[in-house]
């Protein structure tokens, strides 16, 4: 049975608002990407976010944050 991708996180965002943020500009680029609630019990206002991307684009992806001043 063929695996997916192994994922990398590449940015812990402060928000849920600044995640969609990043993973927008991120999709609209064409990289694959998942948001990962890091705490439970913590709205999401206040919960910090893991953006996570495969692997083997995980540079490209965060030269494209550093690019579009995305890293917070």
């Amino acid at each position: 049975m063929a695996q997916g991708p192994s994922w990398k996180v590449i940015h812990m965002a402060r928000s849920e608002k600044h995640a969609q943020i990043i993973l927008s500009a991120l999709e609209t680029e064409g990289f694959l990407v998942r948001l990962k609630q890091v705490y439970r019990t913590v709205s999401s206002d206040e919960n910090y976010y893991e953006i996570m991307v495969p692997s083997g684009e995980a540079t490209e992806a965060q030269q494209l944050l550093i690019e579009k001043n995305l890293l917070l």
